[in-house]
């Protein structure tokens, strides 16, 4: 779990520390920085992983941008030679890397790069060389893939260590789309468990129900225990409340839509509990786009190929403010059980951003594992982001008094949350 974050130089963001819990979304004006945030994460992440490729940073859900595009350009400042990234993560573990790229260079490369636990050097690399484990690397190791990829297949890093880097590597960014979602668009399932737009729903869904129709079979108290926690997430997808069931598989030629690309055995449907049983079984295409978000949310969080890391941009997206606020109160829940239930499935820390004022009545801002960031631009452009706190020893009671009663929806919308309506015009 990233603990605290601190990035320089990188987009709109010229210097920024920030320090997470388990749950953290990102509110604010459009074009704050919001989603440069989810971004800076996902590009370690691509660091860590297979490295700073446009490929590899799409896999993350990072948008393509230009090298020079990605390091901060502020009028009055010299061009940075490189950006930062520095993340402390749980257990003692911190990763830094400095990134680079010159005007004829179509990727970032690394400049400088270190892992430390507990203080002691895991691995790194300068101008001058690199190392890993107190072994000197040869002259082969690539400038654009990170040390931790190159290395891990062959030295045997502590158990610690290489949990927290596996974590963090698989970070992605999600944020599903509707014409992905109802079949009506086809594209490749490169970030598991169903792509980053909803590009493997059907498999996804499919291999979810039988995770848990095995539970189902096999129970003992474990298996009733994550059979729960799986029926709470896939409920979502019912709570708009006209669905009583969904399922994968063919349905009759007379209910396909001939805009779905692939009809076949691997599609999904829902069957609608007010139809007629001859015409009750309804495909993502004749479906509501808020129950596909909500399908989309529910297999991301509850199976078992999901990143225990990971952001979902947008999270209000297709939702009326009572749905945003269950899928929320639903995905903190899943978090806290990851955490304390010690399931291997589930989220250990989520990065979200909303423009629904709804979404904050699903926190509790006393709560220390839950935290709500405002997101805008300082006076030069730069983004900052200061964190929603009630102030120091007023407490839950005397909070409510003070805000006579309004929840934070009703603060925000009122303007009293300073920059979480953007810059007036």
């Amino acid at each position: 779990m990233i603990t605290k974050l601190k990035i320089e130089r990188f987009k709109s963001i010229k210097d920024l520390e920030l320090d997470f819990g388990q749950v953290n979304i990102f509110i604010g004006g459009n074009g704050s920085g919001k989603s440069n945030i989810l971004e800076s994460i996902g590009v370690m992440s691509a660091a860590l992983s297979r490295g700073l490729s446009d490929s590899d940073f799409g896999r993350k859900g990072v948008r393509i941008t230009p090298p020079a595009l990605m390091k901060s350009a502020f009028k009055g400042s010299d061009l940075p030679k490189s950006l930062i990234l520095k993340a402390e993560l749980s257990s003692g573990i911190e990763y830094y890397c400095a990134l680079t790229s010159s005007s004829h260079e179509s990727s970032l490369s690394f400049r400088h790069e270190k892992c430390e636990y507990n203080g002691r050097s895991v691995f790194g690399r300068s101008p001058k060389g690199a190392s890993a484990l107190g072994q000197k690397l040869s002259k082969g190791v690539e400038r654009s893939r990170g040390i931790w990829d190159q290395t891990r297949a062959v030295l045997e890093y502590p158990d610690v260590v290489s949990s927290q880097l596996d974590e963090l590597s698989s970070y992605a960014i999600y944020a599903p789309q509707t014409e992905f979602l109802r079949g009506v668009k086809i594209g490749r399932m490169e970030t598991p468990p169903i792509g980053l737009h909803g590009e493997g729903l059907p498999t996804a869904v499919r291999t979810f129900l039988s995770e848990m129709t095995n539970l189902r079979k096999r129970r003992n108290t474990e298996n009733d225990a994550k059979y729960a926690v799986k029926r709470r997430a896939i409920n979502l997808a019912f709570a708009p409340g006209w669905a009583q069931m969904v399922r994968v598989g063919a349905i009759e030629e007379i209910l396909k839509s001939r805009d779905i690309l692939d009809g076949g055995e691997d599609m999904v449907y829902f069957i609608d509990k007010y139809m007629h049983a001859t015409r009750n079984k309804l495909s993502v295409y004749d479906s509501s786009e808020g129950t596909l978000f909500l399908l989309f949310s529910a297999i991301l969080m509850a199976h078992e190929d999901s990143p225990a890391i990971f952001a979902l941009d947008n999270v209000d997206s297709a939702l009326n403010p009572k749905l945003t606020r269950t899928l929320l109160e639903t995905l903190i829940l899943a978090t806290k059980e990851r955490v304390e239930g010690g399931f291997t499935f589930g989220p250990k820390q989520v990065f979200l951003t909303s423009h629904n004022p709804t979404s904050l009545d699903a926190f509790d801002i006393f709560d220390d594992r839950v935290r709500i960031f405002v997101v805008a631009r300082g006076e030069s452009g730069e983004t900052k982001a200061t964190r929603l706190l009630p102030r120091s020893g007023v407490s839950p009671e005397n909070w409510r008094l003070a805000m006579k009663g309004r929840n934070l929806s009703q603060l925000w919308i009122d303007g009293e949350i300073s920059g979480a309506l953007g810059s007036e015009v």
